[in-house]
């Protein structure tokens, strides 16, 4: 672990006039990255002082007004072992809306929940890009394919899903009384917390719990719905795609 090479990652929506979303959530979770790889495996600064966030709020302001304060931006904030942070972002172009959901494939092998990359957003991506690999699609997250295929949805080894390679995931369920609400895999189903997870977790809107390939796959027969999300998109529809029929056969 101490030999390999990669920095705390955030990826984070600048959308004026609001300025940054959810700024707060992405800084809590890095801070909390940094302590437990300096706690756990004797590296990386921790950076978990009012200090050091007033300047990355700084450098991230720094570096919007770079592209106008007024340009919707995807900003990216990485962060190495001995605590230095660089800043880069680049504009955000309109993301097109479709009445239909976008197409996801389940992964041909399942991840091990105890990856602890799974956990933390670092720049090692390997688990991710090795996902996409299983399903042929490009590396570059979200890129258009000759496919059509959007993102590839992971498991763990209990046949529990866990999320897409850049985004969380939710599922329509029906409670007791029959009513519809949304679940979302726990975080111990072995992936990442989300800031727009934890948002939508804390105002009531997705409940976390375990949720099988098994559960998905009917949901979607029956008709209920699965969606998205991340800080950057925010919300949106998918449908699952049997992976040998991509075109055009939905499970």
């Amino acid at each position: 672990m101490n030999s390999m090479e990669f920095e705390l990652l955030e990826t984070i929506l600048y959308d004026p006039p609001a300025g940054f979303f959810l700024l707060d959530k992405h800084l809590s979770r890095i801070k909390k990255s940094s302590i437990y790889f300096s706690e756990n495996y004797g590296f990386f600064k921790k950076i978990a002082t009012p200090k050091f966030s007033n300047l990355i709020e700084t450098k991230l302001y720094q570096c919007v007004e770079k592209l106008g304060e007024n340009v919707k931006q995807r900003v990216r904030l990485t962060i190495n072992k001995d605590g230095i942070p660089t800043v880069s972002s680049t504009i955000l172009q309109s993301l097109t809306s479709s009445p239909e959901p976008l197409k996801i494939v389940l992964d041909t092998k399942f991840t091990p929940s105890d990856n602890i990359f799974l956990y933390h957003k670092t720049t090692n991506r390997k688990i991710y890009d090795d996902a996409r690999q299983h399903v042929h699609l490009d590396l570059i997250p979200g890129s258009n394919n000759k496919d059509d295929i959007f993102d590839v949805l992971m498991y763990n080894e209990r046949n529990e899903i866990t999320e897409c390679s850049i985004s969380n995931i939710a599922v329509e369920f029906f409670d007791n009384n029959g009513k519809l609400f949304w679940k979302t895999p726990e975080i111990e189903c072995g992936l990442l917390s989300g800031v727009m997870r934890s948002y939508l977790v804390e105002s009531g809107d997705i409940i976390p719990g375990v949720i099988t390939i098994k559960e998905l796959k009917t949901a979607q027969q029956e008709g209920r719905k699965i969606k998205c999300f991340n800080s950057v998109r925010k919300e949106y529809q998918v449908a699952l795609i049997n992976l040998q029929d991509a075109y055009s056969i939905i499970y």
